[in-house]
């Protein structure tokens, strides 16, 4: 296996599972020198950290991190600057995904996931950026979703729109910081079991794969806009769906 990412730091936000545990997984594997491993939930993102430390040999450390708190998201930065010195990779994955009804969505529901889900991801690149401006390089990855693109199947209407603004934000951010030799893309999963999925009725109906996704099957694709493969692209956002919804 290609050692693509030998001597690169990556933040990776809602590592402790799913998506994000595998892409971790996926750039240790590839020979990442260090991942900080970003969740609020403590306990679980040591154990992933631990775990994927022990599987690969890359070095992997977790950080307590509520991405609706911009004090939390800055406490992460400089706390990975401290240990590592460097972020050459953001995967921007910490979301929620409710499936509240549009007319219990109120103020307060609404604000709760745009924080998490897209102000968050927005306050993780600014300081990403920061850092990878000064160091000439950074690759950012952010996850949207289908929902975006086609309406929420079972998601809210909130998550919906925080995941459209995300992929809209990327396209901003690529343009501004094209220069500075930094990449910023985004994906669209489609239907991929992970816990936080497990229960919103997903079925494989109507994927033209015949199966629903996996979290390896966008882990390699995030791990492809993560490494120097991809380096001539930015701004862009790639569909991950197993055919469900196919773009021009």
């Amino acid at each position: 296996m290609s050692k693509c990412f030998k001597g690169k730091y990556a933040v990776i936000t809602g590592a402790a599972g799913g998506i994000c545990k595998d892409t971790a997984l996926c750039l240790a594997e590839r020979g990442a020198a260090g991942i900080m491993i970003a969740d609020l939930n403590y306990e679980k993102a040591l154990a992933t950290a631990q775990e994927i430390e022990d599987a690969t040999g890359s070095r992997c450390l977790a950080f307590a991190t509520d991405v609706s708190k911009p004090a939390d998201i800055a406490a992460l930065f400089a706390f990975t600057m401290e240990k590592f010195g460097a972020v050459h990779i953001l995967v921007n994955g910490a979301g929620v995904c409710p499936t509240t009804k549009l007319e219990d969505l109120d103020a307060e529901k609404w604000d709760w996931c745009m924080n998490i889900n897209l102000r968050g991801a927005h306050l993780c690149c600014r300081e990403a950026i920061r850092i990878m401006k000064e160091q000439k390089y950074g690759r950012i990855v952010n996850i949207a979703s289908m929902s975006y693109r086609v309406g929420g199947i079972a998601a809210s209407v909130s998550y919906g729109a925080s995941k459209g603004g995300l992929a809209s934000a990327t396209k901003t951010y690529a343009k501004l910081t094209a220069q500075d030799g930094i990449t910023i893309n985004a994906i669209c999963p489609g239907l991929i079991m992970t816990d936080m999925t497990r229960n919103n009725g997903y079925s494989a109906d109507g994927i033209p794969m015949g199966r629903l996704g996996e979290p390896r099957d966008v882990s390699t694709v995030i791990a492809f806009l993560a490494s120097d493969d991809s380096r001539y692209m930015t701004g862009c956002t790639l569909d991950v769906n197993g055919g469900m919804y196919m773009t021009m």
